[in-house]
């Protein structure tokens, strides 16, 4: 598995909602399509899934300038790869 950089589900949706933002403004906000955006919070094992690239990226940090990358985003790499579990954490919602 290469590195690849994971968005924080549940701490991205939890700074939409709380700047009550609709879709269409957190893209406009962004810079990115609505598309983007959605594909980002698909499961993983969505095959219309894609992880956030450099656009998103900094998109979301223009977006929420008193976050840092670490509060949005997390680095998964051949040696987490092997802690599956504790990967799909991040990356899942709060029940």
């Amino acid at each position: 598995m290469a590195n690849k950089i994971k968005l924080k589900l549940a701490k991205f949706n939890e700074v939409v909602k709380k700047e009550k933002w609709t879709d269409g403004e957190l893209a406009i906000k962004m810079g990115v399509s609505t598309t983007q955006i959605w594909r980002a919070r698909l499961p993983d094992e969505d095959h219309r899934h894609n992880d956030p690239g450099g656009e998103f990226i900094a998109g979301a940090l223009a977006a929420f300038p008193y976050l840092e990358f670490n509060d949005l985003f997390f680095l998964v790499n051949d040696l987490r790869a092997r802690k599956n579990e504790e990967i799909k954490s991040y990356v899942k919602e709060d029940e």
